[in-house]
Parts: structure tokens; C-alpha cells; sequence
């Protein structure tokens, strides 16, 4: 979704349960589903585990893996915090009453390899132009950088943001370990969305 800044900070949590769990994930567990890497060239240090997700990047009755159940106690809260921000305004409110409560469209589990790039690219489709993507840095290092536009920032495990996926962005690992996002796609049904290419309806 198209924002007026390049990246939002939603806020700072303690995930430490959540980093222990995703730390004792095997290879063999990171290498079950590699079709993203072979989709997306941007994506080709990558490795995915998906949570709520579909290949056709559809907007409405995502898919549940088995992860997401193993998880969920985990990443609740974080959810929660998530619906609550796009429910405090007397707008957010009313497009709720009227539209009904938004949902999750996709959630999944980033591990980008040490001294490897996710290069530079644009979210496209009709799914990812409207809905929040949120970014929670699991694992993480000092020389990990993560750009939208014109801003460039080392995120921090725990930290929530909201990037704006409609500009140009990437993220370099020069660390010697491995960084892991987890990546929340959040839709609010009738929310009107300006982008570049003209306003759109969530």
C-alpha cells in the first residue's frame, strides 16, 4: 500500500519466546517450499516458511499452513496490535461498521541468507497494491539494512513497521548471520487507498 512516508514505526514488542522458536527452525524445515525463490528473482537468497499464503497472491480466504497453528500463540499479540492501529480513528471505525473487520491476507517467514541482497523491486498485483504490509525483524544484525525510497535503516528484533511497498525497496545483509522477517499482509475491506496509478478500494 501506498504511503506518505517510506516506512511507519508501528511500535516495539518483546518476542523473545517467538525468536527462540523461530532459532531452533532446521534447514529441512527452511527448505520445504522454495516456489518464491523460483517466482521472484529479487528473492533468490531467500528462504520462505509460509504461514497464511497463496501462490495466486489473492485478496480474500487465504490458505492456513500448519506453521500458522504451531505458532499463532506467539504471533497473536502481534496481530492484535495490528488490527488495533487500523481501528483507533472515527474513519477506521466506520469503514469497519460499514464494510466490516479487516483480516490477514498472507503472513510469512523471511530468512535471508548472511552477505546476500534482496534487490531492488516494487510490489505489484492487485492484492499487494491494497493491503498494509508490516515487517516484525525476528533475527537480525548491525549490518543488516533494510531501504524504502529514499530511507535506509537497520530494523531491530521486536520493532513493527509498516513499509510503504508501493516504492522502490530492498534490504542488504552484510552480517555473518542470517536475518529473518516475519511479514504481515493486513486488509481493510472498503478502505480507499491513493497510489500512483490511481485511487484503489481495498
Amino acid at each position: 500500500m501506498y504511503l506518505k512516508k517510506d516506512m511507519i514505526k508501528l511500535g516495539q514488542f518483546d518476542i523473545s519466546d517467538l525468536v527462540r522458536k523461530v532459532s531452533s527452525f532446521t534447514e529441512q524445515t527452511w527448505t520445504q517450499d522454495e516456489s518464491r525463490q523460483e517466482i521472484f528473482d529479487a528473492h533468490t537468497h531467500t528462504q520462505t516458511i509460509k504461514l497464511l499464503f497463496d501462490a495466486d497472491y489473492r485478496h480474500t480466504k487465504p490458505t492456513r499452513h500448519d506453521m500458522l497453528d504451531e505458532l499463532w500463540s506467539l504471533i497473536e499479540p502481534l496481530a492484535s496490535e495490528i488490527i488495533a492501529i487500523n481501528s483507533r480513528t472515527m474513519r477506521q471505525r466506520k469503514i469497519i461498521a460499514k464494510y466490516g473487520p479487516g483480516y490477514f491476507i498472507r503472513m510469512v517467514l523471511i530468512k535471508l541468507k548472511a552477505h546476500s541482497k534482496i534487490t531492488k523491486h516494487v510490489d505489484d498485483g492487485y492484492s499487494l497494491k491494497r493491503c498494509h504490509r508490516v515487517h516484525i525483524p525476528i533475527i537480525s544484525n548491525e549490518e543488516c539494512f533494510f531501504s524504502v525510497g529514499k530511507t535506509s535503516l537497520n530494523m531491530r528484533s521486536g520493532e513493527m513497521w509498516e513499509i510503504n511497498n508501493r516504492q522502490i525497496h530492498a534490504v542488504e545483509n552484510n552480517g555473518s548471520e542470517a536475518r529473518v522477517h516475519m511479514i504481515l499482509d493486513y486488509v481493510q475491506p472498503g478502505e480507499r487507498v491513493f497510489d500512483p496509478e490511481g485511487p484503489l478500494i481495498a
